[in-house]
């Protein structure tokens, strides 16, 4: 996917931490409300609002970073998922470590965490030849990630840096249609719905293993969506701007 292929979504939905959300009242607000219909109206002439689930394509995303803050923090590696409903599809995966300055170090806790160290980043791509191949691999397909804000906020970060673009949306997190589905009061971790769908857990925390089990999570919830009567991508994102107006100061 060439860069001129990229539109400029306002990120609706992955914008905000988990901790972030429990202070959200945006989907309230009439600025809200109306940025919603005019993104509805955007994906109804793509073509997209009907499209039905099992139909769709999808990016499954994931990352690794030194940390949570976009502004200080930066990208370690970068993983993709392609599939549709029905399956992952040919040549549907993406990974690569990041090559990062020489003179930042990678916290301890990160390393222990994701295996991720100094050695392991040597040689590596630069981050601008890492998200031009991440780019072309996820092409079209709707964003999907657990933990989306997170994932997104470096993603667009780095692409804003690099050429003052961001990555289209909305995003389709599955730890809010988790909680849609399953009346969960707080963000379900990764590991918490991987048990509650039976996926099982590997290579779990890298940036690749993360984005397999989150497809395969997706995989799952379409289904549990589809027996609900929810069989379009517009449903799903009208119930996840439901959940995010739930969330008051």
């Amino acid at each position: 996917m060439g860069f001129e292929r990229i539109r400029v979504w306002r990120q609706l939905f992955a914008g905000a931490s988990t901790h972030q959300m429990g202070a959200l009242d945006y989907a309230q607000s009439p600025q809200a409300q109306a940025e919603l219909r005019s993104l509805m109206n955007e994906l109804r002439q793509e073509g997209l609002y009907e499209r039905p689930l099992r139909d769709a394509s999808y990016a499954v995303v994931d990352t690794e970073t030194t940390g949570f803050s976009s502004d200080e923090d930066v990208l370690l590696s970068v993983a993709a998922v392609v599939c549709s409903g029905a399956g992952p599809e040919s040549g549907s995966e993406f990974q690569s470590f990041v090559a990062i300055d020489q003179s930042r170090a990678i916290p301890d806790v990160v390393s222990d965490l994701t295996g991720i160290t100094a050695d392991t980043l040597r040689g590596a791509p630069s981050l601008s030849e890492v998200l031009q191949e991440f780019l072309r691999h996820i092409g079209d397909g709707v964003l999907v990630a657990h933990h989306a804000g997170h994932d997104l906020r470096f993603l667009n970060a780095a692409l804003r840096k690099l050429w003052t673009v961001e990555l289209p949306g909305p995003v389709v997190d599955t730890g809010k249609i988790a909680m849609i589905l399953h009346k969960f009061k707080q963000y379900p971790s990764l590991d918490v719905l991987l048990e509650l769908y039976d996926v099982d857990s590997i290579s779990r925390h890298t940036a690749l293993g993360d984005a397999w089990m989150t497809a395969s999570v997706w995989q799952r919830q379409i289904a549990l969506l589809e027996e609900r009567g929810v069989g379009a991508l517009g449903q799903v994102w009208e119930l996840m701007a439901r959940l995010e107006s739930q969330y008051r100061p």
